[in-house]
């Protein structure tokens, strides 16, 4: 791309944003140096790439934090040196970041499908990781147990230095050296371990001098009774260095021998760093992904400056339609100064760039670019920051080489083409230029002042005229881009507004031609009436939209109400279900009371409380239930009657007729209950004694009632421990069945189990009383019961 476009339209601006939102060293360097591409395909992918990196971020945090530029310590690697502990964990840690990040687009794949692809050139190397990680720790220090020599040296190191300050705490605690010493101290000078000892003293102190302080007053002496210490300790620490000097090149060959493989690695991260800073750079501006033509047009819809943006912030940008390409080839851009012209041809080529470059772009939905493989622009820069004026030459000879290097498809902008000469020779050479560009099939976007040039759009097929927009009223630029409409520069009113005294401003008037006079008025009530007319249409948009908003409200309510309905619906069987789960509950611990009673007394209450709620429950579950599977309430029941008991899912027997509350006694199982007529239901089919059947249309969801209960308890081959819970058990399920007699039959044996069976009837509330069964009944084998019934 041509470097002076480049410049002029402030790209570099646009990738030092792009490269403050990146991570990675890579990552930035591959922001500086991206340049827009010609190729539409090449183009398409990285404009997808930022779309997939858009929709990742949606997702959450992308895991690429703690990468680091590891091309140095590659280079010294292969080179055969050795890294330093912490280049090695920085290899580990960007491995680490890069098999995880590998896999989190694998595990978004439908999301990012190019990213992914990406992410498919990182080489996982775990077994590199865990080698580093397995001799240095997280603040790179090398393992104890990094091998089994550098063990051992270390324990040795420790036994030793133990030694050595056990020594010099016994010379510092020796009154002989206190007044020798200057501080009772253990110092380190030149890894050996010192005592700080008075310079008047140290002939008298029995050691080696290995430093002294500053001032001269203190000396660093070394007891000659630990020297041999010492000396083992210097040997340990060179065998120390030698065998981590091993180890970390050990692990610096290995990194060197995937070299490679990092490499490709490292170059994977920055581009999906780059993708996702296009991102951010895309959120940061609100912007979107152009629609790639092939046909070299452009339709810019809401378009915006993305510097403009920066500097102004989004609310005071004003946004512009433009489009180049469709229906003409060269657009001429006319109004007045500080009017937008300028900006809009930056706009036009500034956007143009960004999205070859794969950049979103700051305009709305629906905005088309097409890739231009050459872009060139030449903007006098009187409006920019970095550049002063520009001459007639620079413009001329910048003129020169884009006509010189021209090769369609192409986008040309020139602001204020041939100006800053003799007005007429100026707009005789712009026409010709724009003439040029036209017949060489160039798309063209050029501003101007000269009137001459308006013309050319009634005498050129495929040339429009443009203009941004001026209030008549308020004497001000709206920025607004006016295609089809050639502007005014309209000098004298804004140098009325400017303060110009109005007889100079009349006086000025008086040497217009009176055509040109009458044209411009023609021109300013065009403009009034183009203003007026896109009031009413705003207007009517604005109505159209209140309409659309009072519709999706119906809309939005009208389901709102609906997806309410659904709830409470919802909730009420919600509710349902868990009034149905407390219920059981209370029963089955209605039940296990029963069981468990100890008093008549106990019992009754149980039972009355366990008809009380199947009661409840027959109601509320003939209320609730679905005509298919209520049933219709008994009228009237015969004793030994079949019945079927929605509450308790079970069928059951009546046991009396109804008494004058409508209330039968039933028996379900071992449970006998009271319920009135309307809780039962008729059983067309005989059911034998004691059966369970399921609820119509499901499972009860509760255990099932206790079996019949035989009259007899067989305890033989049984401990105490086995048979007594065994005893009580039975004992509880007789009392429901209201069993007056049982027999618990124990054997004879040693006598030791009939003992412990009738000490623990003895104190036991449902037994009435015992004895032994008669010869008949089994005799000291057996033991005949009478309970609480």
């Amino acid at each position: 791309m041509d470097p002076r476009t480049l410049r002029v339209l402030e790209y570099a601006k646009v990738l030092d944003l792009l490269a403050a939102e990146t991570i990675t060293p890579i990552g930035r360097e591959q922001a500086a140096a991206l340049q827009p591409v010609g190729e539409i395909e090449l183009c398409r992918a990285r404009l997808g790439e930022t779309t997939e990196a858009v929709a990742l971020r949606a997702v959450g945090e992308v895991p690429l934090r703690g990468a680091r530029d590891l091309r140095a310590s590659l280079r010294r690697a292969t080179a055969g040196g050795m890294l330093d502990p912490q280049e090695l964990l920085d290899v580990a840690q960007t491995l680490q970041v890069a098999r995880r990040l590998k896999g989190f687009l694998e595990g978004h794949r439908a999301k990012a499908p190019h990213l992914a692809a990406v992410a498919g050139r990182i080489t996982a190397l775990p077994h590199l990781e865990e080698r580093i990680a397995a001799v240095l720790d997280d603040e790179g220090q090398v393992r104890d147990d990094a091998s089994a020599d550098l063990r051992r040296i270390r324990i040795e190191q420790r036994t030793l230095e133990r030694r050595v300050r056990d020594a010099l705490d016994s010379i510092l605690r020796d009154p002989t050296y206190g007044r020798m010493v200057q501080e009772p101290l253990i110092m380190i000078r030149s890894d050996r371990f010192v005592i700080p000892v008075r310079q008047e003293a140290k002939g008298q102190f029995p050691g080696i001098v290995h430093d002294q302080s500053s001032s001269g007053a203190t000396v660093f002496m070394e007891p000659l009774s630990i020297v041999p210490l010492g000396n083992r300790q210097r040997e340990l620490l060179a065998m120390e260095r030698a065998e981590i000097q091993r180890l970390l090149t050990e692990l610096s060959q290995a990194v060197a021998e995937e070299s490679d493989s990092i490499t490709a690695t490292l170059a994977a991260l920055g581009s999906i760093d780059l993708a996702l800073a296009k991102a951010a750079l895309s959120e940061r501006f609100a912007c979107v992904e152009p629609r790639l033509a092939d046909t070299q047009s452009l339709d810019l819809r809401r378009a915006r400056h993305p510097l403009l943006l920066l500097h102004l912030g989004a609310d005071r940008v004003v946004p512009i339609d433009v489009e180049l390409g469709g229906r003409f080839q060269t657009v001429i851009l006319t109004g007045p100064n500080t009017g937008g012209k300028t900006v809009t041809l930056k706009t036009i080529g500034l956007l143009t760039l960004m999205a070859q470059a794969g950049l979103h772009i700051p305009a709305a939905e629906g905005s088309t670019i097409s890739v231009f493989p050459q872009v060139f622009a030449d903007i006098g820069d009187e409006q920019s920051i970095e550049q002063n004026l520009s001459t007639f030459s620079s413009h001329l000879r910048a003129i020169v080489d884009i006509l010189t290097q021209l090769r369609p498809p192409a986008l040309v902008v020139l602001d204020e083409v041939a100006a800053g000469t003799d007005p007429t020779e100026g707009a005789a050479l712009a026409r010709a230029i724009i003439e040029t560009l036209l017949a060489r099939g160039a798309r063209t976007a050029v501003t101007t002042h000269n009137n001459d040039l308006k013309a050319l759009a009634y005498q050129l097929a495929g040339v429009e005229n443009a203009s941004v927009e001026f209030d008549a009223e308020t004497l001000q630029p709206t920025f607004r881009v006016l295609i089809g409409q050639p502007g005014q520069s309209n000098a004298l009113i804004i140098a009325q507004r400017l303060g110009l005294s109005p007889k100079i401003v009349e006086r000025a008037q008086s040497f217009l031609s009176p055509d040109r006079v009458r044209a411009d008025e023609l021109l300013r009530d065009m403009a009034s009436d183009r203003q007026s007319a896109a009031r009413d249409r705003e207007e009517a948009e604005r109505l159209r939209q209140e309409a659309g908003t009072l519709a999706e409200r119906y809309q939005a309510e009208m389901a709102r109400m609906q997806a309410e309905r659904r709830r409470l619906v919802a909730e009420a069987r919600r509710e349902a279900e868990e009034w149905l789960r407390r219920t059981r509950a209370e029963l089955e611990a209605v039940l296990h009371e029963i069981r468990s009673a100890r008093t008549q007394d106990a019992v009754q209450a149980a039972r009355r409380r366990l008809a009380d709620l199947t009661a409840e429950w027959a109601e509320r579950a003939t209320a609730e239930a679905p005509p298919e599977t209520a049933g219709t309430p008994l009228g009237s029941a015969e004793v030994g009657q079949r019945v079927y008991v929605p509450a308790l899912a079970q069928t059951g027997r009546v046991l009396t007729p109804p008494d004058s509350r409508g209330e039968v006694e039933i028996e379900v199982g071992t449970v006998r209950t009271r319920l009135p007529l309307r809780a039962l239901r008729a059983v067309e089919e005989p059911a034998q004694a004691g059966a369970v059947r399921a609820a119509p249309g499901g499972t009860s969801g509760m255990a099932e009632m206790p079996r019949a209960v035989p009259a007899s308890l067989s305890l033989r081959g049984q401990t105490v421990d086995e048979a007594l819970p065994e005893v009580d058990r039975y004992l509880d399920e007789a009392v429901l069945a209201r069993l007056p007699q049982v027999t618990l039959i124990h054997g004879k044996g040693t006598g030791t189990l009939r003992r412990a069976v009738q000490d623990f009837l003895r104190g036991h509330p449902h037994v009435r009383a015992f004895r032994l069964g008669n010869p008949a009944e089994g005799g000291e084998g057996v033991t005949v019961v009478e309970l609480n019934v």
